[in-house]
C-alpha cells in the first residue's frame, strides 16, 4: 500500500453554522481522521482492486478510482444495469460497512436517493491481488475513518407511534431507516406502540444490557415517555447513564432529531442516528405538587404553549401547525401574568457567548460514559425540593412579571425544523435557557422576532428578547385558572411547577458529540 500525507479538520463548528437539514449530497464525516494507527490516522491509504485499478481512502471520502467497478446488482435506471464512473468519491461518513468475503471486497454505503432519502448500496470489487493483511488492514482504516468515535454495530430497541404527527411512521421506518440500519449491520428490536403513555411502561420493564440505544419513531413525546421509564426503574441512574435515547422523526415538532443530528427527515436521521457519538446529556426534574417528571426538551408557558397545545387539532397540517398558532395568538396581545423565581447563573449575552465559547472550547474529545448519576442507582435528589418547599433566600431572583408574554425554556437549540430558540444551548453544560418576551410587543414588531426564530443570531441578539442561563426556576401563574404548560410538548395541569437541571444524567447520540446548531452568532469573536 502506498501512503499520501493529508491534513484532518479540528471538527469545531463555524460560529455561523445553523441546524440544518444534512446534505443529500454529501454528507460530513464527523471525527474522519481516527485510524487504526498513527500512520492511518495521517496518510492516504490505496488499495490495488481488479485489473490496474484502485481504491483511495482519504480523509474525509473514499475514492474509487478506475473504469466501471463492479456495483450491486440492484443498481440499475429503468431496469439497465448501470456501473460508476471512472473515478467516484463517497463520503466517508455514508459509508455503512465494509468486509472481505474470500477475494471480493464488499462495501455497503448510504446513497442520496432524491428528498432527503437515503439507500443502502452494495459496491463488489476484486481484491485477490492483495494480500490479507494488508486488505485487513485497509478495511479496518476505512471503517474507523467511517466511524469515528460512533458505536458500530449498535443494539436498538425501536419504538414506532404510528399516530404521531401527520400519521405513517410506520412506513417512514420500514422504508427510510430501517434498510440503512439494517445495512449498518445493526440489531434491531421493533415494537410498535398503541396508546399514549405506553413506552413508560416499556422502558420501565426493558433488560438494559440488551441495549445501547432506544429509538423513538415519533415526534418529541415518544423520546419524553422513554426518559421518564427510565427514570422511574429502581437502577434509573444507571439506566439513563448507560441507554442512548434517539429519534426517528415522524411527527410535528421533532425538535431531538433537529437539535442532534441537524435534520427533520427520516433517512438524514437514521445516519445520525449510526455515526452518533456517546454523549452525556442534561435532564431537567418538573414537579407539580408531589409529582415528579423528567423533562428532556422544554416547558412552556405562553404565547408557544398555546400555539403548540391549542393546535392539537391541527396535527394534519404537520409542523405548519405551530406557525398558525402563533399567529393567531399574536393578534390577540394576551398576557399571562405569573410570578417568576429564577436561580440565574448568566443573563447577559455577551456573558453567554463567553460561556459557551469556553464549554466548547473545552469539550473532552472523547464522550465521557456516565454523568452525576452514573454510579447510582437511583434519581439524584432535588436540591431544591418540591413546588411545595420554600425555596432559598439566598441566590435566587424573585420577579413579578404581569405582561408575559412567553416564557419558554429549553435543554436543546430547536424545537421543530428552522426554530432555533435556544442557539446558546450544549448537551452537558449542566444549565437550562430561558427566553423570556413581553406580551405588550407590538404586534408588527412580535412577528419580526418570530419570524427571526429560523436565523439564530438575529432571534437571540433581538433587544426584546430576553436570554438566561439558569439552574433551577419555579413558575406559578397569576390571575387565570385555565391555560396551557408544556412540557416537552405534553400538556401538564395548568398550576405552579418548578424545575431544576441534573448535569450528565441522560445519553443521546449527537454528531461530534455536540448539537448541530452552530452557536450563537458571533461566539468566537467575545
Amino acid at each position: 500500500m502506498a501512503a499520501l500525507s493529508t491534513t484532518s479538520p479540528n471538527g469545531i463548528p463555524n460560529d455561523n453554522t445553523k441546524a440544518h437539514s444534512v446534505s443529500s449530497s454529501s454528507m460530513a464525516a464527523p471525527d474522519a481522521h481516527a485510524g487504526p494507527s498513527s500512520a492511518a490516522r495521517a496518510s492516504d491509504l490505496t488499495l490495488s482492486i481488479d485489473s490496474g485499478k484502485f481504491m483511495t481512502l482519504q480523509t474525509s471520502n473514499l475514492v474509487v478510482e478506475g473504469d466501471q467497478p463492479v456495483a450491486a446488482k440492484h443498481n440499475t435506471i429503468c431496469g439497465i444495469p448501470f456501473g460508476y464512473s471512472s473515478t467516484r468519491s463517497i463520503p466517508l461518513f455514508n459509508v455503512l460497512w465494509a468486509e472481505r468475503n474470500g477475494s471480493v471486497l464488499e462495501i455497503t454505503f448510504a446513497e442520496p436517493s432524491g428528498g432527503h432519502k437515503f439507500r443502502p448500496v452494495h459496491l463488489s470489487v476484486d481484491v485477490s491481488s492483495n494480500g490479507d493483511a494488508s486488505t485487513s488492514e485497509w478495511i479496518e482504516a476505512l471503517m474507523q475513518r467511517a466511524y469515528g468515535r460512533a458505536k458500530r454495530q449498535k443494539r436498538a430497541k425501536v419504538l414506532v407511534n404510528p399516530h404521531a404527527g401527520p400519521g405513517g411512521a410506520m412506513g417512514k421506518w420500514h422504508q427510510d431507516a430501517e434498510p440503512l440500519f439494517k445495512a449498518a449491520r445493526m440489531s434491531i428490536d421493533m415494537q410498535k406502540t398503541t396508546h399514549s403513555g405506553e413506552a413508560i411502561g416499556i422502558t420501565r420493564d426493558l433488560n438494559i444490557d440488551d441495549f445501547d440505544t432506544i429509538v423513538a419513531c415519533s415526534g418529541d413525546g415518544l423520546p419524553h415517555e422513554i426518559f421518564n421509564g427510565l427514570g422511574q426503574r429502581p437502577d434509573a441512574g444507571r439506566a439513563l447513564a448507560k441507554i442512548a435515547v434517539s429519534q426517528i422523526p415522524c411527527g410535528s415538532g421533532n425538535g431531538m432529531s433537529c437539535t442532534l443530528y441537524g435534520s427533520g427527515y427520516v433517512s438524514e436521521a437514521a445516519l445520525g442516528i449510526i455515526k452518533g457519538v456517546d454523549t452525556p446529556f442534561d435532564l431537567v426534574s418538573m414537579t407539580q405538587g408531589t409529582v415528579r417528571t423528567l423533562s428532556f426538551l422544554s416547558q412552556c408557558v405562553g404565547l408557544m404553549a398555546e400555539a403548540d397545545l391549542g393546535t392539537e387539532h391541527m396535527r394534519w397540517m404537520g409542523g405548519a401547525r405551530f406557525h398558525v398558532g402563533v399567529l393567531m395568538r399574536l393578534l390577540k396581545k394576551k398576557s399571562f401574568p405569573c410570578d417568576m423565581d429564577l436561580k440565574v447563573e448568566v443573563d447577559d449575552k455577551t456573558a453567554i457567548k463567553r460561556a459557551y465559547k469556553k464549554h466548547i472550547e473545552q469539550q473532552k474529545p472523547d464522550g465521557v460514559p456516565g454523568g452525576q448519576a452514573a454510579d447510582s442507582l437511583e434519581l439524584p435528589p432535588l436540591k431544591y425540593g418540591t413546588v411545595n418547599d420554600p425555596l432559598p433566600q439566598e441566590g435566587w431572583e424573585h420577579i413579578k412579571y404581569d405582561n408575559m408574554g412567553t416564557f419558554f425554556c429549553g435543554n436543546m437549540t430547536t424545537m421543530a425544523a428552522d426554530t432555533f430558540f435556544f442557539p446558546a444551548a450544549t448537551p452537558d453544560d449542566g444549565l437550562m435557557d430561558l427566553v423570556t418576551i413581553d406580551s405588550n410587543v407590538p404586534v408588527v414588531t412580535a412577528l419580526g422576532i418570530m419570524d427571526n426564530i429560523g436565523d439564530e443570531g438575529t432571534f437571540f441578539d433581538h433587544p426584546l428578547v430576553q436570554y438566561r442561563k439558569i439552574s433551577a426556576f419555579r413558575f406559578t401563574p397569576r390571575d387565570q385558572d385555565h391555560g396551557y404548560i408544556s412540557i416537552d410538548g405534553e400538556k401538564v395541569p395548568f398550576a405552579p411547577f418548578q424545575a431544576e437541571v441534573h448535569p450528565k444524567l441522560g445519553r443521546v447520540y449527537a454528531l461530534e458529540g455536540r448539537y448541530a446548531c452552530g452557536g450563537p452568532r458571533g461566539w468566537r469573536q467575545v
